[in-house]
């Protein structure tokens, strides 16, 4: 199967996954994150401001922040096909872009050297490689970026991937049924 199919069937497996089921699933998700964000002491973290068929971010976010975590959620700039990570101050201060994505309404507090990004993804190979949504901003941002990457994702989203030579993988997959060290997974020669 192509990139294309791959993602449009796993957007209606998520999308048709049972609302009470997928609420558990989160919740364990979050709790996971945070026990790994505590664990190692991550102080800036980079996550996205979450679309409704993805994983619920806000509670994640309202915790960073009242934890006093510097949290950044991505912002793109579509022509030039870029994307930074600027400063989340506050569910107040969010505006939706020409996409309709929840950003920051004010992007200029730029920081794309997280210690940590929050990597989203539609499907996702045990050696992190991921399928995204098509428009490649995440691997165009992480080819410079020195960071750790994670991802969290439901276990149905473990699967096929198409990898293609300008995919860069994430180094941790967090599902709620297991941790998987996706870097140790990959060949010396793979980012």
């Amino acid at each position: 199967m192509d990139k294309k199919s791959l993602r449009k069937n796993m957007i209606s497996v998520l999308s048709s996954m049972d609302e009470m089921s997928k609420n558990e699933k989160e919740d364990v998700l979050k709790e996971k994150l945070i026990g790994f964000i505590k664990e190692h002491d991550i102080r800036s973290i980079g996550i996205v401001l979450a679309m409704p068929h993805e994983l619920d971010t806000d509670g994640l976010i309202s915790w960073m922040v009242e934890s006093g975590r510097e949290v950044y959620t991505p912002v793109c700039d579509y022509r030039k096909k870029e994307m930074n990570f600027s400063r989340f101050i506050s569910f107040d201060d969010i505006v939706t872009d020409e996409k309709n994505l929840r950003v920051p309404s004010d992007g200029s507090d730029i920081n794309n050297q997280v210690e940590l990004i929050v990597v989203p993804g539609l499907v996702y190979s045990e050696a992190g490689y991921r399928i995204g949504y098509g428009g490649g901003f995440y691997d165009r941002f992480l080819k410079d970026y020195n960071g750790l990457k994670v991802s969290l994702l439901f276990d149905e989203q473990l699967g096929e991937v198409v990898q293609e030579p300008h995919d860069i993988a994430v180094d941790i997959l967090i599902t709620p049924e297991r941790t998987i060290d996706a870097k140790s997974r990959r060949t010396a020669n793979e980012k």
